[in-house]
């Protein structure tokens, strides 16, 4: 049985080997670096695992692993595991479609809390690290939040702090930013509400006695996988757990792999995907901003001037108000860095047809990638709860709702769809008709609202 695991700062690839060889479980094993967008699908593709082990995965430096790439390689038959870092955080939002939650971690963001805390235990930057880089075997530069909550709960058992602070002393190393936290750090910031006494009985403990959480969750989903292998290899077992969903192939998820396999990502995060996803419900909507975005000229000649043309444009005057605009298009300072360099580097250059990240670029720069977000969102669970939007009519039905729609071209009668796709700017005609399927799903459940029908004045 081939198995893939997912390893970085977390636990190296030695130490993996070494466990799984205790185990009787190194046969067919490929240990590949943290996971970021794509490298699940292309794990799936290149390698055929039975098994897929993700433990580290990139936050910030680019974009996470995508959902939709887990959940269509647990659709593909993959048993996919997930523990300590971003794995445990998309174990647990997956766990209901059939990925494998395993530790302490994982049990924690499933129900909100890691005792004996109680304060919400939810947020990603509970188990993100700063790391070097690859030739450094991704060594440590910070300490996960997580690993202090154990240390300190332990310390708690251990007698060398009590519950006021404890929880004081995790209340000062998460106000830092994540990049800074260790044991030093925390015990500074500390300083003005826990005695000196406290904080030096705390240090002379934590060196000999804390424990890594992360790491003590890895191990156990090594030990997972590895029994699972054993049993793969002695008894006849369908190794991934049967699916309770039906994999929808929609625009987006097309577009991605076509471009995976043209060596092209699209590299959109998944809220990014989401709100595409969403625009494409509203075929008149996603033509004019995908021809809008393409011939989007005229920006300034640096990435500085295209910013600050923008902020004033749009009235965001002050700091609060620019970073009240980021939260709401899912951007950090590194993402809005980017954006801007992108409008300087794409400089109206005359496409027809924007490639996905320029039409999200558009959504953003022109106010409307927030409230579509929160539409998408609304509409995911609405056709989640329906089980025949996942599969589209035959081609007659389609051409039926395309004319509903008014998408047919005026006095052209009943266009080929092959041709109606295309004139709206789909990538290709199946991400036309799923996109059209779901809107018909939605208008019939009551929630439409996406403008389907609507005429942008925009349809040459």
């Amino acid at each position: 049985m081939s198995t893939v695991l997912f390893l970085g700062p977390t636990l190296s690839a030695e130490e993996a080997q070494a466990a799984l060889a205790a185990a009787g479980a190194a046969d067919g094993v490929v240990i590949l670096p943290p996971a970021a967008q794509g490298d699940v699908y292309r794990a799936v593709r290149d390698h055929r695992p039975a098994v897929i082990g993700l433990v580290d995965g990139y936050f910030h430096q680019a974009p996470s692993v995508w959902h939709k790439e887990i959940l269509w390689a647990m659709a593909s038959g993959v048993a996919v595991f997930g523990a300590a870092s971003m794995g445990a955080l998309r174990a647990a939002e997956l766990h209901a479609f059939g990925m494998i939650g395993i530790g302490a971690i994982f049990d924690a963001y499933r129900t909100g809390r890691f005792a004996p805390f109680d304060d919400p235990f939810e947020n990603d930057d509970e188990v993100a690290v700063l790391h070097g880089p690859p030739e450094t075997g991704y060594l440590r530069l910070s300490e996960a939040l997580v690993d202090i909550r154990r240390g300190l709960a332990d310390a708690q058992v251990a007698g060398r702090v009590d519950a006021a602070a404890r929880t004081a002393l995790l209340a000062a190393a998460a106000a830092l930013p994540f990049g800074d936290r260790s044991l030093d750090a925390m015990l500074d910031a500390a300083a003005p509400v826990v005695s000196p006494d406290v904080r030096l009985a705390l240090r002379d403990w934590w060196d000999g006695h804390a424990v890594s959480q992360k790491r003590a969750d890895a191990l156990a989903l090594l030990a997972a996988v590895a029994a699972q292998a054993n049993a793969a290899g002695t008894v006849s077992v369908d190794v991934a757990p049967p699916v309770g969903f039906r994999f929808q192939r929609s625009g987006v998820w097309e577009a991605f792999v076509r471009a995976e396999e043209a060596g092209q990502v699209e590299s959109l995060s998944a809220d990014e995907a989401r709100v595409v996803a969403a625009l494409q419900r509203d075929p008149l909507g996603w033509a004019a901003a995908s021809r809008i975005a393409a011939r989007a000229a005229g920006v300034p000649s640096d990435a500085r001037g295209a910013f600050e043309a923008w902020r004033a444009s749009r009235g965001l005057r002050t700091g609060p108000d620019l970073a009240e605009w980021m939260a709401g298009n899912r951007l950090d300072d590194a993402g809005l860095t980017r954006l801007f360099a992108r409008t300087v580097e794409r400089g109206g250059a005359g496409a027809t047809i924007a490639p996905l990240r320029d039409v999200v670029d558009h959504l953003r720069l022109t106010d409307q990638f927030a409230p579509l977000h929160t539409r998408a969102l609304h509409e995911e669970k609405i056709l989640a709860e329906l089980s025949h939007a996942a599969t589209p009519p035959a081609a007659e039905a389609v051409v039926t709702l395309a004319a509903r729609y008014g998408l047919m071209a005026a006095g052209l009668g009943a266009e080929p769809l092959p041709a109606v796709a295309k004139r709206l700017c789909y990538p290709d005609t199946a991400s036309f008709v799923a996109a059209l399927w779901a809107r018909y799903c939605l208008d019939e459940a009551g929630a439409g609202g996406a403008g389907g029908a609507t005429d942008t004045g925009d349809q040459r």
